[in-house]
């Protein structure tokens, strides 16, 4: 799925390396196996133990623990790190998320083993392209699958007079930045060229991101309606979904004009409803 296509030989990999044991517990965690679903192309291994799994990514040991993604040195900031899994309604947004709560702490081992540190390293493995003939530049991973999500809106366009609108007000994108998530230490999945925000030209009074909306609201930002947020059409957040990109406005902290790359949270989320 999203043109990741080893995921057969990353499970092979897996279960030969406990060929001769019994099976352990974290071989059947939704979370493991769609994680593995999702990024099979560049795992090199996988290694089930009595309590946790390695992946390895060439030099890489990265440990699962509990899905926070650590690096071998790292194991003992565990209690720092939230989980990188997390429930991500699959259904169109129609009530807010229920809140409030804190901006939750996800550790960068994973990505940093994959991508680097640096941005000069970063950029390595990044690219220029277009994306409804606006400049970006992007980690290579999601060059393919956004690819694919232009030519199906442009396609819906033809038939949808919203998308077509949408399409006709998109102003400005962002791409890769190197940045935190405001009011986190946390790094922002646009310093991997992982994520794009897409502004219209007019938010058209209503609510875009979470910190703005606090300004005038602070104890109830988290209850705007959903009526009054903005959107891309429906069938634009859905063909995002549908090539492994989640939507950053079905977050507690919403922020409506950002996708980004994460398929293995919606692998998990659909393994999850079954």
């Amino acid at each position: 799925m999203w043109g990741l296509t080893r995921v057969a030989v990353a499970l092979g990999l897996a279960i030969g390396a406990t060929a001769q044991l019994s099976p352990q517990p974290n071989q059947g965690d939704p979370r493991v196996r769609t994680f593995v679903e999702a990024y099979g192309l560049l795992i090199d291994s996988v290694v089930y133990r009595d309590a946790d799994v390695v992946f390895v990514f060439g030099p890489h040991n990265i440990h699962f623990e509990g899905g926070r993604m650590l690096d071998e040195a790292r194991v003992d900031q565990r209690e720092n790190c939230d989980p990188i899994f997390y429930r991500y309604s699959l259904e169109r947004l129609r009530e807010p998320v229920p809140g409030p709560a804190g901006l939750p702490t996800y550790c960068t081992d994973l990505l940093e083993s994959l991508w680097g540190r640096t941005e000069a390293q970063i950029r390595e493995h990044g690219r220029s392209t277009t994306f409804l003939d606006h400049r970006m530049f992007l980690n290579e991973l999601v060059v393919g699958p956004l690819a694919v999500v232009e030519s199906e809106i442009l396609r819906a366009a033809g038939s949808d007079d919203s998308v077509a609108a949408w399409i006709e007000q998109l102003d400005i994108t962002y791409s890769f930045s190197s940045r935190e998530i405001a009011g986190s230490a946390a790094r922002s999945q646009h310093s991997w060229g992982l994520a794009v925000d897409l502004v219209p030209r007019s938010y058209e009074g209503l609510h875009v991101y979470w910190r703005w909306s606090r300004v005038f609201d602070r104890d109830g930002w988290y209850r705007i309606p959903v009526e009054e947020r903005w959107s891309p059409p429906q069938p634009v957040i859905e063909i995002f979904e549908r090539h492994g990109f989640i939507w950053g406005g079905k977050w507690l902290h919403f922020d409506t004009i950002h996708f980004e790359y994460r398929p293995e949270i919606l692998l998990y989320n659909r393994l999850a409803e079954q």
